[in-house]
């Protein structure tokens, strides 16, 4: 529809809450309140605008306590410059970037540092090529290994394991097709382990209930009891 992606408008008190509104083939009205602050909507087609702007209103009040949980981490880390010095995190620590001048490309993690050897240290876009690469190859291998183990530790879910596919996402850490296909970002490989399998976990989940009813819950919790603390930390870790 065409009014995907668009933004609309409530107000709670004196504070205006606006959110982007997609429309889906699915069964439920999901909102989501990210860690920018930046509300979105998915609602299943078919529904009236109108309709979802009412629902949206009644959980106006949820939606800032959300915000105001997320305030407590702000301001966000400033958008990457790729320069020497700068703090990089992998699976939940911290890094700083070596730059070194070489006729050969590479990265390598030594120590505390992330080195990066390109020809030219002050080429940033480059840099950042580099490095995006360098984090996918090491996330392909973890993340398989971790759906292996949270298959193996919830196998009462009795579902195949799902074909694996790994970008990057701008507003999600993970999501699930109704054809079985688990998508991770990349950028998930940056958090600690323990955050990963709670993603990954989520989204087996979903293979068997597609929403965020108290049955999915409830579901959650039977294949991983902490999954609260987890998500969490997970909801702190902005980069």
């Amino acid at each position: 529809m065409t009014t995907n992606g668009k933004l609309h408008e409530v107000t709670f008190g004196s504070q205006r809450i606006a959110f982007a509104l997609e429309f889906r083939d699915r069964e439920r009205l999901a909102i989501n309140v990210h860690p920018d602050r930046t509300v979105t909507v998915v609602a299943p087609n078919g529904r009236s605008v109108q309709e979802v702007v009412d629902r949206v209103q009644k959980r106006a009040g949820w939606i800032v306590k959300q915000r105001a949980y997320f305030d407590q981490f702000h301001p966000l880390t400033p958008p990457r410059r790729f320069v020497a010095g700068e703090t990089h995190f992998y699976l939940g620590r911290q890094y700083r970037l070596k730059l070194v001048e070489d006729a050969k490309t590479s990265v390598k993690l030594k120590g505390r540092f992330l080195w990066v050897h390109l020809p030219d240290r002050a080429d940033a876009a480059r840099i950042e090529l580099l490095l995006d690469q360098w984090y996918r190859d090491h996330a392909e291998p973890i993340f398989a290994r971790r759906l292996d183990e949270c298959l193996r530790s919830a196998r009462s879910l009795n579902v195949e394991r799902p074909e694996l596919t790994i970008r990057k996402m701008v507003k999600r850490w993970g999501s699930c097709t109704k054809g079985g296909r688990i998508l991770l970002n990349t950028e998930l490989v940056k958090t600690p382990p323990y955050c990963i399998e709670y993603v990954i976990m989520h989204e087996l989940c979903h293979l068997r209930l597609h929403d965020h009813s108290p049955e999915f819950y409830r579901l959650l919790a039977r294949c991983m009891p902490d999954w609260e603390q987890r998500k969490r930390r997970l909801e702190c870790f902005i980069l």
